[in-house]
């Protein structure tokens, strides 16, 4: 509930005529500046500008459901506190807040429409992680399409802060930053940051230097550990290859900074055609294409060219075998669509906004997120949940902004600091 009093103030959602102070002397109290809402510890706000009386007073605003939680917050003995110089309440105070040098601390009860809390409460009571649903029919096209476009740069600062840090652990390496967030789009979850460490311990100036997809195969799936952890028995005749590929490499490359645990690496409970050996391999084709030069498929903001690049087939290996040393159906190994589409979605073009903003390249930005709106968007679960509510996303650029929305907001019940929960709460409010 205090959380919903301090959004009535920062927003003045009050009513504003008629307030006094809450003791004796009732004088009038004018809110020229609600002030900063504070989101760490100390007062509620601070900066607020406040006239009681004839005096117009600056500094810090504490907010209560109960006036007496002054006293039962200790503030009355926090110095951060003496700065505060009005204290706001729903229920009056029993005796007046003081601060740790005894002065008085004037206080005021909020008053504000009966309506706002009914809505609130609506949502509070919802079973559905979507708690404005039935509310969502008559928001208007132009405050949908506004909080969506804000959500949707909010989802790709996310994927920024993930590209930077995988960046800084690259040494500033772009082309290798690219590399690993490639291979941790292939690992969809389950071995992704399996995926992206092996693509950070495989140097791309090495790959370079590799001529065959056989050798940059080896060099994976040393790197990788997988091959330590193969039996002879186990060892056909391509697995045998890979072996001695990798100790001439290991041999020729000092640099190499050692082979990960095999133990890291999940096969339980996931299919078959995600199993890190048919991934690895289907990396080693994207590097192979490349010719290690990576960066150079994406410099040109053009989804068919993209995916088109990325349709590739691993070696012939893994049509009839699902891991290393083990035969299965026949099946194909190219990487398919679903597979491509994470690829651009979570690697390829993260990597590219994330350059574009670092080199304040606003324009290339919005080309970038453009782009989103000429993919179709895939349906799952979270997205199923808005369509069933009438919300359906036309492209790939509002799925990912209502994915932020629901995984950011609807799951966290942070439904004060959404935008259409914000356009409801105050529709036909007249204050």
């Amino acid at each position: 509930m205090e959380h919903l009093l301090q959004y009535i103030w920062q927003n003045r959602l009050f009513y504003p005529a008629g307030i006094i102070t809450n003791d004796d002397a009732s004088l009038p109290v004018e809110v020229l500046n609600p002030g900063i809402l504070n989101k760490d510890a100390g007062p509620d706000f601070s900066c607020a500008i406040i006239k009681i009386g004839d005096t117009q007073w600056a500094g810090n605003v504490e907010i209560h459901v109960d006036g007496n939680d002054w006293y039962t917050h200790h503030h009355d003995k926090d110095r951060a506190y003496n700065n505060v110089i009005l204290h706001v309440v729903q229920k009056a105070s029993a005796i007046p807040a003081k601060d740790s040098n005894g002065r008085v601390i004037p206080e005021i009860i909020l008053r504000f429409p009966d309506s706002i809390l009914e809505r609130f409460d609506t949502f509070s009571l919802s079973h559905s992680v979507i708690r404005c649903a039935d509310s969502l029919a008559c928001m208007p096209q132009l405050v949908r399409d506004a909080w969506l476009d804000r959500l949707l740069i909010e989802r790709m600062q996310q994927r920024v802060e993930l590209v930077e840090s995988i960046l800084t652990e690259c040494g500033g390496d772009w082309e290798q930053a690219l590399f690993c967030m490639i291979a941790r789009s292939l690992g969809q979850g389950v071995n992704s940051e399996q995926l992206q460490t092996l693509a950070r311990r495989t140097p791309l100036r090495i790959v370079k230097r590799l001529s065959s997809q056989m050798e940059i195969e080896a060099l994976l799936y040393g790197v990788a550990g997988l091959l330590d952890e193969l039996k002879s028995e186990d060892s056909d005749e391509y697995v045998k290859v890979l072996k001695r590929e990798f100790s001439v490499l290991k041999a020729r490359y000092r640099e190499l900074q050692g082979e990960l645990q095999p133990i890291i690496w999940k096969r339980l409970r996931i299919r078959p055609g995600n199993f890190p050996a048919v991934r690895i391999a289907q990396l080693a084709s994207v590097v192979f294409a490349s010719k290690g030069n990576l960066s150079s498929l994406y410099a040109t903001i053009d989804i068919k060219s993209i995916d088109k690049s990325l349709n590739l087939q691993a070696s012939p290996y893994w049509e009839s075998h699902y891991d290393l040393g083990r035969s299965g159906s026949e099946k194909s190994s190219r990487i398919g669509h679903s597979s491509r589409r994470l690829i651009l979605l979570n690697g390829i073009i993260p990597w590219m906004y994330t350059r574009a903003r670092l080199g304040s390249e606003r324009e290339k930005q919005d080309n970038i997120l453009k782009m989103l709106e000429f993919v179709k968007p895939e349906t799952n679960s979270k997205l199923d949940s808005w369509i069933e509510i009438g919300i359906n996303p036309e492209n790939e650029a509002e799925a990912q902004a209502l994915l932020m929305l629901y995984n950011g907001y609807c799951q966290h019940n942070k439904c004060l600091h959404c935008h259409w929960c914000h356009y409801i709460l105050k529709k036909k409010i007249n204050i």
